[in-house]
């Protein structure tokens, strides 16, 4: 069977004698060439057999795709050679051939060889052994680990004292389990995890006194470096562009031209060391004003360099603002607690690993690491098992090689005889699994060594690239070109994007057309005058606008090619597929938008487990059944599919007995209702006791035929396939060998709050649009891609842990200096988080290839931008500053906070996006011709997108009359008229009636600035943790509450604290000075003089609901409660004194003031009502300045 390959690709398939490394860009055929080059050595002169080749992948449903192709072709073959015996034995041995992935291939190595791996101990494993999955394994974890910390504990050495006290604050020691968890699972990934350690432990042991020697100093100077040139560079072009304006160039040239010869020395004193580097100062004198500067366009933009230059080196140059010996001392001071780290995370992994002999099971990882143990020796030579295993492979073919980690990387050599018939395949830019602890380093560094196969001696290894693509038109492959050459280089995304990395068009039977430009569409989204918050919903405008252009190419019949007849037709929703980064939070917009538009859509993410109805309600009835007196979940079920009880009738069975629970409330109603479901509870609660969870389950399942209702709704068979997981999860809770309802139900809630769910099998989208993750599109391809919310931000939540853990680097802890309770980052943290941000920034990068690349027919990217405009200004001047022809500075790259960005960086060079410009009011030179590869460019007012929009009347054929069919116009068009009520609280407090609503726009997964904070001794180790802002005030109100006008501060406060009203903390943080100044103020004589005085005044009073929400009629009430902090009467007026521990300046106050108004307004209005009297004064006392503010 004759197949047409490339040269590359036809090199690849007969290429021998030497390890090959494979890159293979999107697209281009990997899984082709190798299937290719298996039947060429199969079916060849060499004559192998299926079973002499191990095949790994990295999914099974991947190692089961591919045998089946294998399966499939040779059926092929076989139909044009029936008589070809050794055709025929392949035909048989492919089933038994070795491709799988490499857990199942670990997991049959340590069964068959069991017996010789050494455990150091009584126990060991036997070959019966059981995986755990992960919940499984997480589960056990958390078992072991309270036992090893309760050790750590009872002898505490100087070293774990300060561990515990500088990295267990919190009310128990959850953050440092959640520690040692967080470097054990990272450090899983290391051929040799206890050696990790031991090596960690050595360099903390003996850290060098000058910071500069150490390999975090030389990371932290490299960057200073790095950007000391790249800024130099920046001031440079900025003296290039004012060459254009005299005044300007005179007013600002001697200032750009010295700061940029002080950072161009500060780069070359970071290479000469620490000390050198803080010893070259970097001044930023002030500009000399340019009045008659001709363009105050340019202007602004020179000056924007300026700026940004020195915001970005003043930043940079802080950690230099300690010495070498002092940033060292800082580690060595951290040494003693980061030690104590170690040797705790070791001990855990000891605990944890007899635990597992105990139990006879692993976990995935040990698989990994028993294959190490068995196939290497102590000096990393192959043992014995290792030369028989190679000896039975001709080859070991592994697919995706981007995804390896080390561990992974040792087995390979190990089995491949040194490397030497070694078989890799991937693509380095579709490495996208960092945060599984693949590391892509590990192809890069063969990318980089290995020479061409056509350069490459006998023997050695070499490496061959693949970079035509079969999958997408030219216009998507130009597209991913030019963004990729703009942004991606060595420095930010680890490889350089050349010409060998290019993607090559090879789709040449796709049929020719000319409307496939790539599209990009930016919607600007307004933000509110009085704050940051946006005026209406980003996510939900961009879902609208994806909805409406889908929607677009649906009605106007956009053209794609038909898989099988290979012609173009009109598309379907089926080719279309909506791609996000995370679509989690989004997916609701884009259902509702899409429905709105009438388009059918099919999500292919992992809902929330235990969200969804069913599994909450079986959840809920396992609860209730170990204990019926939990009310949440007693109402939850009652009010389920399985009872029906509506919501009218658990109200009148809890209005006729309001006493206890709800379930006295349910045993105290004589109904049938109730009794049939106390006898029904009777009745499980009695088989509980004697079955073992699975079996409750099945019988509940059976019992109150809960796969039969939930079946029966709509997406019933998503609803089975999660009851059915919930099942099988109990079948592993106890085959793990957990037993008990009571256990089973604590587990699930564990699950619950950590965010974890069991594994269900993946749903099928049920037709239409697909909206899905940008990881699971992986591999896949879709004639139209809808790629959105580019303007997620990145995550940079990761970098917030106490102790960062980079594989080379090590541990990067915050130092914490416990005399003075303050924290602050080490240089060891600082070099840690600007390597693992980089190397994030590097995978975000990756991801958006992939995305991109998903396409065949027509790629288009949204992304909403609040503040568009400001913000596309500022991107127009970064972008202008380099050569349209040459890659954004990886600088100006790294300082993109999203994708959107990434890709209007260079996008705002090109001259096909005027209509970006045009919003930024700047005329930039020099652009980009793109005539032969243009996009279509678009801007949009996302305000457009902020209602749903009017679906147009249903077409009817020409002479067709619709039926006429009795309306009920008068009960179509009724509008509840209490609409609004429905949705209004019966209740409010008046400490919700503040004057202003938080209008900071919340970050998404943002990393918030640092700042210097506080911090306590673990509250599991000092008996007692530090008083918040809101309970240092509630001490204060409670002294003021019982505090007589003639007494002191003290006295009550000794008065309280003996009647124990106050706990000694609430007495220490009493400020006994600032009520004394209350006591010898004006306003507390005044008070002294009342007819009546009441602190502490509480009222519950039904007002009008239109007081507080005015779109309400004047016949709806609410139920208005508070607690007036101190009111007199004197000559019949009223007086209303609320206090406020707030600290407050004088630029603060009138803030503070409006802030509480309505508070005090909400406070007069109670009492002339209770009092019956007029309020004649109203004041705020600020107890932090002693001032008393008339409102």
């Amino acid at each position: 069977m004759s197949i047409q390959m490339t040269d590359s690709q036809r090199a690849v398939v007969e290429d021998r004698g030497g390890s090959l490394l494979v890159s293979a860009a999107a697209g281009s055929g990997k899984t082709r060439v190798l299937v290719e080059r298996l039947f060429r050595r199969v079916l060849g002169e060499e004559q192998a057999n299926m079973d002499d080749f191990l095949i790994i992948t990295y999914t099974r449903a991947s190692a089961a795709e591919l045998r089946e192709r294998i399966a499939r072709e040779l059926g092929q073959r076989m139909q044009a050679r029936p008589g070809d015996r050794h055709l025929q034995r392949q035909l048989l041995l492919v089933y038994q051939a070795d491709i799988k992935t490499i857990d199942s291939f670990c997991t049959a190595l340590t069964r068959e060889n069991v017996h010789l791996l050494e455990f150091g101990g009584e126990r060991g494993l036997t070959a019966d052994f059981r995986v755990l999955d992960e919940n499984e394994a997480a589960l056990l974890r958390r078992r072991v680990l309270p036992r090893v910390l309760e050790e750590f504990y009872g002898d505490l050495s100087p070293g774990a004292l300060q561990l515990a006290d500088s990295f267990g604050f919190g009310r128990d020691d959850s953050r440092l389990e959640e520690l040692v968890l967080d470097l054990y699972n990272k450090i899983q990934s290391h051929a040799y995890p206890d050696r990790w350690l031991t090596e960690q432990r050595e360099i903390w042991s003996h850290m060098p006194g000058d910071a500069g020697e150490t390999a975090y100093g030389r990371q932290l100077l490299a960057d200073l470096g790095r950007k000391a040139r790249h800024w130099s560079a920046m001031l440079e072009q900025g003296l290039v562009l004012m060459a254009e304006d005299d005044a300007l160039h005179k007013a600002y040239s001697g200032s750009f031209w010295e700061v940029s010869e002080q950072l161009s020395r500060l780069a070359e004193a970071a290479a000469q060391g620490w000390d050198a580097a803080a010893a070259q100062a970097v001044g930023w004198p002030r500009l000399t004003a340019a009045r008659k500067c001709g363009s105050p366009e340019l202007k602004d933009r020179v000056k924007s360099i300026w700026d940004r230059a020195k915001a970005e080196m003043n930043a940079a140059c802080t950690i230099l603002d300690m010495t070498a010996a002092e940033a060292a001392e800082d580690l060595r001071r951290s040494a003693p607690a980061m030690e104590a780290l170690l040797d705790l995370c070791g001990a855990f992994s000891a605990a944890y690993q007899q635990e597992k002999l105990r139990r006879n099971v692993t976990d995935f990882s040990d698989q990994e690491h028993y294959a190490v143990q068995l196939l290497l020796g102590e000096d990393a030579a192959p043992t014995d098992l290792a030369r028989v295993i190679s000896g039975r492979y001709r080859e070991v073919m592994v697919d995706e090689y981007q995804d390896t980690n080390q561990v992974q990387n040792c087995i390979f050599d190990a089995i491949s005889q040194g490397g030497h018939n070694l078989f890799t395949v991937g693509d380095v830019k579709q490495s996208i699994y960092r945060f599984r602890l693949a590391d892509p380093t590990i192809f890069l560094d063969k990318y980089h060594a290995y020479p061409d196969a056509a350069n490459a001696k006998e023997g050695r290894a070499r490496k061959i690239l693949l970079s035509q693509n079969f999958r997408s038109r030219q216009p998507v492959l130009d597209a991913v070109n030019y963004v990729f050459e703009s942004i991606m280089s060595q420095e930010m995304g680890e490889i350089d994007y050349g010409e060998a990395e290019r993607l090559n068009f090879g789709a040449g039977y796709l049929p020719p057309r000319g409307d496939c430009e790539t599209e990009f569409h930016l919607l600007g989204v307004p933000i509110n005058r009085g704050g940051g918050k946006p005026a209406l919903s980003r996510p939900l405008a961009e879902a609208r606008f994806a909805a409406e252009r889908i929607r677009q190419l649906l009605d106007e019949g956009y053209q794609v090619t038909d898989e099988e007849t290979g012609i173009l037709r009109p598309c379907r929703p089926e080719d279309i597929v909506i791609l996000m980064r995370s679509p989690g939070p989004r997916l609701r917009h884009y259902t509702r938008a899409l429905t709105e538009r009438g388009i059918p859509c099919g999500v292919q993410e992992d809902e929330d487990f235990f969200a969804t109805m069913e599994v909450a309600v079986v959840y809920s009835l396992l609860q209730i059944l170990d204990n019926p007196r939990q009310d949440v979940p007693l109402i939850a079920v009652l009010r389920s599919p399985l009872m029906g009880f509506t919501a009218d009738r658990l109200a009148m069975i809890r209005g006729r007995h309001s006493a206890g629970g709800f379930y006295d409330a349910v045993e105290a109603s004589g109904d049938e209702d109730c009794q049939t479901f106390l006898g029904l509870m009777r009745e499980l609660r009695s088989l509980a006791k004697d079955l073992s969870v699975q079996r409750l389950i099945w019988l509940l399942y059976n019992r109150l035929n809960i796969l039969g209702v939930f079946g029966a709704m709509s997406n019933g068979e998503r609803r089975r396939e999660n009851l059915i997981a919930l099942y099988e999860h109990a079948k592993a809770f106890e085959g793990a060998g957990y037993k008990g309802l009571f256990g089973f139900v604590s587990h699930l809630r564990f699950l619950l709050e950590t965010g974890e769910q069991p594994a269900v099998a993946a749903g099928c989208a049920s037709g239409g649009v697909q909206i899905m993750s940008i990881h699971k599109s992986k591999g896949l391809e879709f004639p139209i891609v809808v790629l959105a919310d580019l303007n997620k931000g990145f995550n940079r939540m990761d970098l917030q842990i106490p102790v960062l853990v980079h594989p080379k680097l090590g541990l990067g802890p915050m130092y914490i200096d416990l005399d003075r309770r303050i924290r602050y980052p080490t240089i060891a943290r600082e070099a840690a988080a600007a390597r693992l941000s980089r190397e994030m920034r590097a995978e975000e990068m990756r991801v958006l290839y992939v995305g991109m690349t998903r396409a065949k027919e027509k790629l288009i990217m949204t992304a909403s931008m609040p503040s568009a405009p400001k913000k596309l200004g500022e991107l127009a001047v970064q972008s202008s500053l380099t050569d349209v022809r040459g890659p954004v500075p990886p600088e100006t790259v790294d300082s993109a906070k999203s994708m959107a960005e990434w890709i209007l960086l260079p996008l705002l060079r090109r001259q096909d996006s005027a209509a970006l410009r045009a919003q930024t009011g700047l005329e930039l030179s020099g652009l980009a011709d793109t005539a032969d590869a243009p996009w279509l460019v678009s801007y949009h007012d996302g305000t457009l997108y902020g209602e749903a929009p009017a679906l147009p009347a249903p077409e009817m054929d020409a002479g067709e009359e619709s039926p006429a069919l009795p309306v009920d116009r008068e009960a179509l068009d009724y509008v509840y008229p209490h609409q609004k009520s429905v949705y209004t609280p019966t209740k409010l407090t008046v400490t919700q009636l503040k004057g202003r609503e938080k209008d900071q726009e919340i970050a998404e997964n943002t990393l918030q600035p640092y700042t210097r904070s506080s911090f306590a001794a673990p509250r599991f180790l000092s008996g007692q943790r530090p008083l918040t802002a809101d309970q240092r005030g509630t001490a204060m109100h409670l002294v003021l509450q019982y505090l007589p006008l003639d007494g002191s501060a003290q006295e009550t406060v000794d008065r309280l604290l003996a009647r124990r009203l106050l706990t000694p903390e609430q007495a220490e943080a009493v400020d006994v000075g600032a009520i004394d100044r209350y006591l010898a103020s004006s306003l507390a004589e005044e008070l002294r003089h009342a007819e009546r005085l009441e602190q502490e005044f509480c009222f519950s009073l039904l007002v009008p609901a239109g007081m507080y929400y005015p779109e309400l009629g004047e016949e709806d009430e609410v139920l208005l409660q508070g607690v007036v902090d101190l009111y007199a009467v004197t000559d019949g007026k009223v007086t209303v004194v609320d206090f406020k521990t707030d600290r407050v300046t004088e630029w603060t106050l009138p803030e503070k003031v409006a802030q509480y108004r309505p508070q005090l307004e909400a406070y007069s209005g109670a009492l002339e009502k209770i009092l019956d009297k007029p309020v004649a004064r109203r004041v705020l006392y600020f107890l932090h300045t002693g001032q008393a503010i008339d409102v």
